[in-house]
């Protein structure tokens, strides 16, 4: 039997957004038996998990408080409790999906054959174990030029790709049973859909304001006939009452009313849930209900959006969105500029029984972009805008031309078709933005020579660690030589981050360069070179297959009367 031990000591949210792994090793490997370490605070949600076999509790707060206390050895003796339950297997493999210092301790010591995710090393510096877990620590500093799904670079940690996609929740039949009879009691309107609204937000900043919410509440009862039910926290309680006080609507306030079991019930009675970026959105969407999403602030709605096929996410075009994480906003422009009227019109066409797959261009939705999800040919959710023909920006360029070139580059397909990566790309941006925006930035792209520097760059490294390597194995190896060859590399090695600096959209190149630099282990001088040279492989790879990329772009801009290719292509 394959043992495989998932350690997950984050959020509720977190916790759900690991079942699309979960499912894809299951399919992966019959005879496998998952064991999940999860925090105390998120026990609850861990017996609705599926395909889990054993699940481990760890109460880090008990640690905090027994270490802050003075009692150090109770903590200590506490630790090795849970390491001894944790180690009465032999893993085939431990995949550390909660990317803290502390967790990097708690990995290392844990009885397994392979270690994916942050860990420590024998002199207990910190190791990030896969090329995948090393591109999510690249996201936090280069997010706006970031394709990829939270869910998907797990997928990716773990090499797998479920056929069953999407996020999985089990809900129980009383609970089901509950809410049923609960709306056969007090639905407002038994021909009008029952939506959902999630007021809360693990952070101010994410959350639409409440009067937004009653606002809304108020239209779609009055021109839907919609039910509507709160949801939400204990801590959230007063939303509520701040709810109630501002709306009109008839509603079914169970905000702080429900348990786990009966909050996943709830959002599975619902023909609708409208959402902030929180761990009840990640509910709904695994228990099969629409999702729409309000994203705002720092959301970054690739990230963390909803993840499964034709949910909605609604965000403020406009020029100071995303935030980033220490913005300390007094506008809060972004939760104006999504007004109840924006939402309810979304609504409205969901409902409408027809496929969305664009919006006409409307004062609506001026300062407004819509998203729909969807899984691509690559199996990762993707985000279609859906009010085509909007300018587009650089950083969105960068990021379509990223989703194609880091699956290569990260995945180690060395059969690189720049024709057919070129064209995947061409579909997405002459279907989904205005041509002309797109044309003007292809015509003033300069990052074109900077990636031709750092092929360079890559490749004179490449050429003295080969010479460096060829001389080590020698018997009587010259030192001398080998440490003139090596006081070669840190100037270069200076040059390529600077590059990094000047040309924002090239950095997540070299800041992933610099996790790889940081996580070289070998037994030996001969497999830490070979690991340098694979990483600065990986570089020029990536250099060249960009700046192939780049250049067809532009030469395709330089050509008049260019048409359109089609959606079907995209996808």
């Amino acid at each position: 039997m394959k043992e495989v031990l998932i350690i997950n000591l984050t959020r509720m949210g977190d916790l759900i957004q690991t079942t699309p792994v979960i499912q894809g090793l299951k399919e992966k490997y019959r005879d496998l038996r998952i064991t999940l370490l999860a925090s105390s605070s998120f026990a609850s949600i861990c017996k609705h998990l599926p395909l889990i076999d054993r699940v481990i509790i760890f109460d880090i707060k008990k640690v905090i408080d027994l270490v802050t206390g003075g009692r150090i050895i109770e903590g200590y003796r506490y630790v090795e409790e849970i390491l001894d339950t944790i180690n009465d297997t032999r893993y085939d493999l431990a995949v550390n999906f909660t990317h803290s210092a502390d967790s990097a301790v708690l990995t290392s010591l844990i009885n397994t054959k392979e270690v994916r995710g942050i860990s420590m090393d024998a002199e207990g510096y910190s190791v990030k174990r896969h090329p995948w877990i090393r591109y999510f620590f690249n996201v936090i500093p280069s997010r706006e030029f970031n394709p990829f799904h939270l869910c998907d670079m797990h997928l990716k940690v773990c090499e797998v790709s479920p056929v069953k996609k999407g996020l999985h929740l089990n809900v129980p039949d009383e609970a089901m049973h509950w809410i049923n009879e609960l709306l056969v009691r007090k639905r407002y309107n038994s021909n009008g859909p029952v939506i959902a609204l999630q007021l809360g937000a693990s952070a101010e900043d994410k959350r639409w304001p409440v009067a937004s919410f009653a606002a809304l509440a108020d239209l779609l009862q009055k021109e839907l006939g919609a039910t509507i039910i709160l949801t939400g926290a204990r801590n959230e309680t007063e939303y509520g009452v701040e709810f109630e006080r501002l709306s009109r609507a008839e509603i079914i306030n169970l905000i702080g009313k429900t348990d786990l079991s009966q909050l996943s019930a709830t959002l599975k009675g619902c023909d609708l849930l409208i959402s902030n970026d929180t761990g009840p959105l990640h509910i709904g969407t695994a228990v099969g209900t629409t999702v729409v999403n309000i994203s705002l602030a720092s959301v970054h709605f690739r990230e963390t959006g909803p993840y499964g096929e034709g949910h909605y996410v609604i965000v403020p075009e406009i020029a100071c969105y995303p935030c980033n994480f220490r913005s300390d906003c007094k506008t809060t422009l972004c939760k104006k500029t999504i007004s109840p009227e924006t939402v309810l019109k979304l609504v409205k066409l969901i409902f409408s029984k027809n496929e969305i797959d664009s919006l006409a261009q409307a004062p609506e939705w001026e300062q407004v972009q819509i998203f729909k999800s969807f899984f691509d040919s690559n199996g990762l959710i993707e985000y279609m805008p859906l009010i085509k023909n909007r300018p587009i920006h650089k950083a969105t360029l960068f990021t379509h031309i990223y989703r194609e070139t880091w699956l290569k580059i990260l995945d180690n397909n060395r059969s690189i078709d720049y024709e057919n990566l070129y064209l995947k790309v061409l579909n997405k941006l002459t279907t989904w933005y205005d041509i002309q925006t797109l044309r003007k930035i292809l015509s003033e792209i300069e990052e074109t020579e900077a990636l031709e520097r750092l092929e360079k760059f890559a490749d004179s490294l490449l050429s003295i660690l080969d010479v460096i390597t060829r001389e080590i194995r020698k018997p009587d190896h010259n030192i001398e030589l080998i440490k003139t060859l090596w006081k070669s590399v840190p100037p270069i090695d200076e040059e390529l981050e600077k590059l990094g600096c000047l040309y924002p959209s090239i950095k997540p190149i070299i800041i992933l360069y610099k996790y790889e630099k940081e996580s070289l282990e070998g037994s030996s001088e001969v497999e830490i070179l070979t690991d340098a040279k694979r990483m600065y492989r990986n570089i020029k790879e990536h250099a060249a297959v960009l700046r192939q990329i780049l250049l067809k772009l532009r030469a395709w801009s330089a050509i008049e009367g260019k048409k359109p290719l089609t959606q079907q292509a995209i996808l």
